[in-house]
């Protein structure tokens, strides 16, 4: 059985924008993806609101993504593949940063991961990473007040630039990508979160992505 660690923020934990809580287990995109594997995987979704890749977020603690990252690899390990999904809680306007400046902290975390996933397995060879961009922020932004917190229009902006950015790292790295806004998008409701449906939708492109990278069979549901 092969492991895989999904390692992100409120998309990858199922925040529900409808409800605020969580989506039941059998609609995130990660279940999705157990499911679509089969017992050939263990899936581990390591996802929490608010988190980020690197930086501290004063308001609401213990959200750096880079500081709970080695021992969240030590603790699941040993780990086949990393899918790795952060940057959007970086975009808020509190921490003015640039694509460019989220992208070096990404390559941050690929190089944990590469360093500390050989300690646990046996073959002594990193964990293999899925570096996905995450969904860009919906246009209705600038139409709900809490889009103030993600910068309206330069978040907006900003999230269409990770894409390109990511890949780059990706391919310096050699390791795997995905850009998810190609498969899922913001709810209208809160032009952040994911709807649903973009969790299933975004939840077989991984699996099938997934079952790429290590070479097993995915199984195709129905859409």
């Amino acid at each position: 059985m092969k492991t895989i660690l999904c390692y992100g923020d409120s998309n990858t934990y199922g925040y529900d924008p409808a409800t605020g809580f969580r989506y039941p287990y059998e609609q995130r995109w990660t279940t999705i993806l157990q499911e679509r594997l089969g017992n050939s995987v263990l899936v581990i979704p390591e996802g929490l609101n608010g988190r980020t890749t690197c930086f501290e977020d004063e308001i609401r603690p213990g959200r750096n993504g880079f500081s709970y990252l080695e021992p969240c690899l030590h603790s699941h390990g040993p780990i086949d593949l990393v899918v790795l999904m952060l940057g959007t809680n970086d975009l808020k306007i509190r921490f003015q940063l640039t694509p460019t400046d989220i992208g070096k902290a990404v390559d941050r975390l690929i190089r944990t991961i590469l360093s500390v996933t050989p300690q646990k397995r046996l073959d002594g060879m990193p964990a293999k990473i899925l570096l996905m961009s995450p969904p860009h922020l919906g246009e209705n932004l600038c139409e709900i007040p809490s889009g103030e917190e993600m910068g309206f229009e330069r978040g907006i902006e900003y999230s269409r630039r990770l894409a390109p950015v990511y890949e780059e790292w990706a391919r310096f790295h050699g390791i795997e990508f995905l850009d998810a806004a190609r498969y899922a998008r913001a709810s209208d409701l809160d032009a952040c979160h994911l709807s649903a449906e973009s969790h299933h939708s975004l939840g077989e492109a991984v699996a099938a992505k997934c079952a790429e990278i290590l070479g097993i069979q995915a199984w195709q549901g129905c859409h």
